[in-house]
C-alpha cells in the first residue's frame, strides 16, 4: 500500500511539472530586419535573384558607377582624399618647410591623356609641385612645368622614375623665380601609364 502511495504521489508531481512547463509559451523566433539608408528602394517582388546579380556586378560604391549617379563623384572624392593623403604624408620629405598654395588639381584620366592648369609663381618664393594617382589607376604620371608667354618652353618637369608621385623641384631644387613679377605658368599632366583619378598639388615658402 505504501508503494502504491508513493508512486502515485510521484506521477501526480511529474504531472504538475510537465503542465507548468507546457504553459510557458516558447518565445517567438527573431527575425532579423534592415533599416534601409535615405534613398534606398526596396527590390520589387518576384526579382530578388535578378536584382542580387546585379547589384554583385556593379561592385562597391565607393569605386564603381556610371555617368548619371552619385556613385561616381562618391567614388571620386575617395581617390581625391587617397591622393591628397598620399601628398601631405610625402611633403615633409619632397617639400620641406613648405605648405600648400592654391587649390590642386584634379582629373580622371585615360592612358595618353593630358590634364593641364595654369599656376602664378610669385617673386621671392620657392615652389615644389607634387603629383599623384592612388594605387590601382596610373601607374606613371608625368608633369611638366612651361613657361609664357606661349607655354610651349620646358621650364621643368618631374623625374623618369617617379612612376606615380612625380615632383618638381623636389627638397632643396625647389623652383625660386628670379623675375621681380608674378608669373603665369602651365602644368601639363600626362599619364603615360595606366588610367585613372589623378591630383596635383602645389607647396611654397619664402626665399
Amino acid at each position: 500500500m505504501r508503494k502504491t502511495l508513493v508512486t502515485a504521489a510521484t506521477l501526480v508531481t511529474a504531472a504538475v511539472v510537465v503542465a507548468a512547463c507546457s504553459s510557458k509559451k516558447p518565445n517567438p523566433p527573431v527575425t532579423p530586419t534592415a533599416t534601409p539608408d535615405a534613398g534606398f528602394e526596396p527590390l520589387e517582388a518576384g526579382a530578388p535573384e535578378e536584382a542580387g546579380a546585379a547589384a554583385e556586378d556593379a561592385g562597391p560604391t565607393f569605386f564603381t558607377g556610371d555617368d548619371a549617379g552619385a556613385p561616381v563623384a562618391l567614388g571620386e572624392a575617395a581617390l581625391d582624399s587617397a591622393i591628397d593623403l598620399a601628398v601631405t604624408t610625402a611633403a615633409p620629405k619632397l617639400a620641406p618647410k613648405m605648405d600648400k598654395e592654391g587649390t590642386p588639381g584634379r582629373a580622371t584620366l585615360k592612358e595618353g591623356e593630358h590634364f593641364g592648369m595654369m599656376i602664378t609663381l610669385a617673386p621671392n618664393r620657392c615652389y615644389t609641385i607634387i603629383g599623384n594617382s592612388p594605387p590601382g589607376n596610373v601607374e606613371k604620371l608625368d608633369v611638366k612645368l612651361y613657361g609664357p608667354p606661349l607655354f610651349n618652353v620646358e621650364a621643368g618637369k618631374s623625374g623618369a622614375n617617379d612612376k606615380n608621385m612625380p615632383v618638381i623641384g623636389k627638397g632643396t631644387t625647389a623652383l625660386c623665380p628670379i623675375v621681380p613679377i608674378a608669373v603665369p605658368y602651365k602644368l601639363d599632366v600626362a599619364a603615360t601609364k595606366g588610367a585613372g583619378r589623378i591630383g596635383v598639388h602645389v607647396y611654397a615658402r619664402n626665399k
